[in-house]
């Protein structure tokens, strides 16, 4: 492995170090979060559309699909994002639900 590292032109024992520092603060995390910006209103529209999940039910479980569309087109309206900036949010959005889904899903 030493070899590995030399040939790519990395520390060893630096690797070592961060894999180690990254693994620790892995174990120590409390579930806070830091919220960019520029993330800010997709965040908001996420939330405000918490109980706006498409839902399918059958005999395996519930499987949630991802939010209504339409609730999130009325809640850029309410919270006044800006129309320029829709498919930037939607996109971020996807991202928030894709996550989102996985986590409900695993249950």
């Amino acid at each position: 492995m030493e070899a590995d590292f030399a040939l790519l032109g990395v520390d060893a024992e630096g690797a070592r170090l961060a894999a180690t520092a990254s693994a620790t603060s892995d174990e120590n995390a409390t579930g806070d979060f830091e919220l960019w910006p520029e993330h800010q209103q997709a965040w908001e529209v996420f939330l405000d559309c918490g109980r706006q999940w498409r839902v399918i039910a059958g005999q395996g479980g519930v499987y949630f699909q991802g939010l209504e569309a339409t609730a999130v087109e009325s809640s850029f309206r309410i919270q006044g994002v800006p129309r320029k900036d829709w498919r930037t949010v939607r996109s971020q959005v996807q991202v928030l639900e894709d996550e989102a889904a996985e986590i409900l899903n695993d249950r």
